[in-house]
């Protein structure tokens, strides 16, 4: 589907394109031969990086359906003479794939003096040209396209005479994220837009003025230079080819964005180079240009405010997901204890993910180890950082390459370099746990590069979980005594001492979690767990047939003997349950304080929580 949909536009834009230069009319250039935008005009006037900018209206208006927020922005541009070009545009998404923009553009002339004669006295007069933009964009989703239609309306005033009259502009974008190049991957796009089609035109006289016939192709290229923990810096190149009056010309411009906030750019279009920058600050963006022209300089400026953010990141949607849960079910609570509970929640959900602080820190030495072609370092560290991180690109992005080098590399030892094979086949090994063909590789690899400290660390540690003399009886007695554990709970659940059976069990499942065998004994947790289900089910029986607390506690006693209060495990239990709790994890937080009073019946926070949770 996608081969096909980019054949459907690689077609239309050629098509569309070739009509263009038949097509093609005009006497002459008009005022709105140079766009409003700031932005595109630092680049060489190219359309398709403005997109902050929503004065981009007037080059290709299917643009405004990728922007990620609403925008207001104003521009002026003083030119020769006390010549002025000011403009205001707004755009607004009215529905998930439906996008509206408005844009109105002024060229006044400043005070111009008119005289009938040389001696005649001169009267001072002013011109204006207006164009006013409607524009609406949608996206058709089988293609991956945007498209637009704008309906504008141009009125002259030229003081003697004046006149206005309709057109039509339409046009359509795509981009194409995430294409992988050789050592990065990249964005291209492109874009087609016609403007000024089936207007009116305009009659200041006695003969009718057609508008002239615009068409613009476009193309970007961006690629990102540096990547940081969770932002980028790139450059962009961008070329279009415009068709005005039967004349094709070039505009081509360069960016280059630090932080995704700031941007330098330069650019050129027919006879003319162009510079600029843009920063966000906050919500507002200022840019700013500069044309180079033959006469003087021309300074250019905009100022815009963008609100109403569309396109959350996944890390922010699943943290306020979360935050959202929790604060639904604090609702249903008692308004007293409320504060605490959230508080304490929030508390254990932070301590047990690392801060974003030491994530850029460990990522930093990721990339280190990258660049340096230490890869087995490199990815037990984003393999740290993408636990606690998964949605932030850039550890992906780089997790993701050593894959798939290794997946690459380690295809066939006569396509690859010999040294090179054995280290990538040896990663292979290593992280799927054959250890022996591990080893056999790195050992051919030491051969050719003995001194290499990465392989030489990670082959001790694979040859010391090897060639461990007694694993196989480390495995044995595991076993044995694992066996011994489960048999002696399942004792203590058939002698109905409720509580004792499920400390048992629990001490089975951590002697599973601490050793090296997790794998081998997943049954022998599973029955563990099911045996802790069935005795606090029971357990939850006995509770239930006594009113008062004390009378419940002197019942359990007298089925199965004094029970044995551990604070120290009781306040593990309720910690383990308040994570749980915090994550949305409901039933499973339910358990841990259940627990928490089986091991501490007077544990005055987990009824507390308890009692919230089963209302």
């Amino acid at each position: 589907m996608q081969i096909i949909s980019n054949k459907i536009v690689l077609i239309l834009i050629i098509s569309i394109s070739i009509i263009s230069n038949v097509y093609a009319a005009g006497k002459r250039k008009n005022f709105l031969s140079h766009g409003p935008s700031v932005s595109a005009f630092a680049q060489g006037e190219t359309a398709l990086n403005s997109l902050e900018d929503p004065s981009i209206i007037y080059y290709n208006s299917s643009l405004l359906n990728y922007f990620d927020y609403n925008n207001i922005i104003l521009s002026r541009y003083n030119l020769l003479d006390g010549t002025s070009y000011n403009s205001a545009s707004i755009n607004y998404r009215i529905f998930n794939n439906l996008s509206l923009g408005i844009s109105a553009i002024n060229l006044a002339s400043g005070d111009i003096e008119l005289r009938k004669d040389a001696y005649d006295v001169a009267k001072k007069a002013t011109t204006n040209q207006w164009a006013y933009i409607v524009a609406v964009a949608t996206k058709i989703k089988p293609i991956e396209t945007a498209i637009c239609i704008n309906l504008k309306y141009i009125y002259q005033d030229l003081y003697v005479k004046d006149s206005g009259g309709f057109a039509i502009d339409v046009g359509l974008s795509r981009y194409f994220e995430n294409v992988d190049i050789k050592y990065t991957q990249a964005k291209f796009g492109v874009g087609l837009s016609i403007q000024n089609i089936l207007g009116t035109g305009i009659k200041l006289d006695k003969y009718n003025e057609d508008f002239q016939n615009i068409f613009k192709l476009s193309t970007l290229m961006e690629v990102p230079i540096v990547r940081r923990f969770n932002t980028k810096d790139t450059i962009t190149l961008s070329v279009d080819i415009k068709n005005e009056d039967k004349n094709n010309e070039i505009y081509a411009g360069l960016e280059y964005k630090l932080m995704e906030k700031y941007a330098a750019r330069v650019g050129y279009y027919p006879d003319h180079v162009t510079a600029g920058f843009g920063a966000n600050i906050f919500a507002f963006t200022v840019n700013y240009s500069i044309d180079f022209n033959e006469v003087e300089l021309i300074h250019r400026f905009s100022l815009s405010y963008r609100w109403g953010k569309r396109n959350k990141t996944k890390t922010a949607l699943v943290e306020e997901e979360q935050q959202s849960f929790l604060n639904r079910t604090l609702q249903k609570q008692e308004e007293g204890n409320r504060t605490e509970l959230a508080e304490e929640a929030q508390t254990a959900l932070n301590k047990e993910k690392m801060t974003q602080k030491e994530a850029e820190g460990l990522f930093k030495k990721a990339k280190d180890f990258y660049n340096k072609g230490q890869y087995l370092y490199s990815t037990d560290i984003l393999q740290k950082v993408i636990i606690d991180y998964p949605f932030y690109s850039s550890p992906n992005f780089y997790y993701n390459k050593i894959k798939k080098l290794m997946k690459e590399k380690s295809k066939s030892k006569y396509d690859s370099n010999f040294s090179e094979y054995a280290y990538w086949s040896g990663y292979k090994n290593y992280y799927e746990g054959n250890y022996d063909e591990c080893l056999k590789e790195w050992k051919k690899y030491l051969q050719f590069n003995s001194k290499n400290k990465e392989i030489k660390e990670y082959y001790d540690k694979v040859n010391k979980i090897v060639t461990d003399s007694i694993e196989e009886k480390n495995k044995k007695d595991f076993k044995f005594e694992l066996e011994s554990m489960l048999k002696k709970g399942t004792m203590l659940y058939r002698n109905k001492q409720w509580v004792k059976c499920i400390k048992q069990m629990e001490n089975v499942q951590t002697f599973i979690k601490e050793s090296k065998y997790t794998n081998i004994a997943f049954n022998y947790y599973s029955l563990a767990k099911e045996y802790i289900d069935k005795s606090v089910k029971e357990l939850s029986k006995i509770f239930k047939k006594n009113e008062e607390e004390d009378k419940n506690k002197e019942k359990v006693e007298e089925q199965e003997g004094k029970i044995i209060i551990d604070e120290k495990i009781a306040d593990d239990k309720y910690n383990e349950g308040l994570i749980l709790y915090a994550k949305g994890k409901y039933f499973e937080a339910e358990r841990m304080f259940e627990l928490t009073l089986r091991l501490n019946p007077n544990h005055k926070k987990a009824k507390t929580a308890l009692k919230h949770i089963k209302e």
